[in-house]
Order: C-alpha cells, then sequence, then structure tokens
C-alpha cells in the first residue's frame, strides 16, 4: 500500500512512573507514560544514557514507517542520509524496531515493538493504531518537550 505521509502515530506523552520493577540495566531504564490527547497509555524501555528522562517529563512521540520526508520507502538497512533531511533530524532519541504482536481488547488494542530487545507497548484507541500492522518495521522517534 502507497502512504502519502511517513508517520503512522504521533501524540505528546507525560512521564507516569520509572522502572516500576526495579532498576534491571545500568543504561535502560523503563518507562510507564500516559498522553492527554489520545488517551494512550505507554511502557517503553529506553537508553537514558542517550535520551534520559524523569518522572514528570513530557516527550514527544512519533512512529514512522520511513524516516524520508517524501514517504519514499528507505532501505531494509540503515542507510545514513548523506546530507539530506530527514525525520531524524527534528528528533533527540530515534530507534528501529518491529512490530512483533497486536492484541485486541474489545475496545482497547495494544501494539508491541521490539527495537533490538528494548520493548515498547503502546495501548488505546483501536482507530489511531490501525495503521499499524505485526511484522512491520518502524521507526521510534522522540523529542524532550
Amino acid at each position: 500500500m502507497a502512504r502519502s505521509q511517513p508517520i503512522l502515530f504521533e501524540d505528546v506523552f507525560d512521564v507516569v512512573d520509572k522502572d516500576p520493577d526495579g532498576k534491571k540495566f545500568d543504561n535502560v531504564s523503563r518507562f510507564i507514560c500516559h498522553s492527554d490527547l489520545y488517551e494512550m497509555d505507554l511502557h517503553i524501555d529506553i537508553n537514558t544514557e542517550l535520551f534520559p528522562l524523569q518522572r514528570n517529563d513530557k516527550f514527544s512521540l512519533v512512529l514512522a514507517w520511513t524516516i524520508n520526508l517524501d514517504a519514499t520507502p528507505g532501505s531494509e538497512k540503515y542507510d545514513a542520509p548523506g546530507g539530506r533531511r530527514t525525520l531524524m533530524d527534528n528528533y533527540d532519541y530515534v530507534m528501529h524496531g518491529k512490530v512483533f504482536k497486536y492484541k485486541d481488547n474489545n475496545m482497547k488494542v495494544e501494539v508491541f515493538v521490539s527495537f533490538g530487545g528494548l520493548l515498547m507497548k503502546l495501548a488505546g484507541d483501536p482507530a489511531k493504531l490501525e495503521p499499524i500492522e505485526v511484522d512491520n518495521n518502524v521507526y521510534l522517534l522522540l523529542k524532550k518537550l
């Protein structure tokens, strides 16, 4: 399916909790977050050495199927932009991963993504998460607000 926009999902989240089950790794924390706009719940593992976050911090999250601004497909492997502008230019932290599970729980769906072992669970309105499908490769882009 041809897409005219690179962005699949976008929202602003507040950090509600950090490492609720205790710290497991030195430079990685699990954050529990909530968004006001779409009422989404987010559990996400982040390398805090690269992108430090604390409780009550606010950040913008984007899920995109490509980092190319013109919505052209990218390579299956990382291909350095080589001077051209991409979505990454507007964000502080970027990961590439794969959707491995999509769970429909009546009025709420849960989307699970693995970013090389760092995990994310995004839960909320099925209509807002409809463009995201199992086995899709996605980019996660974060920016502190």
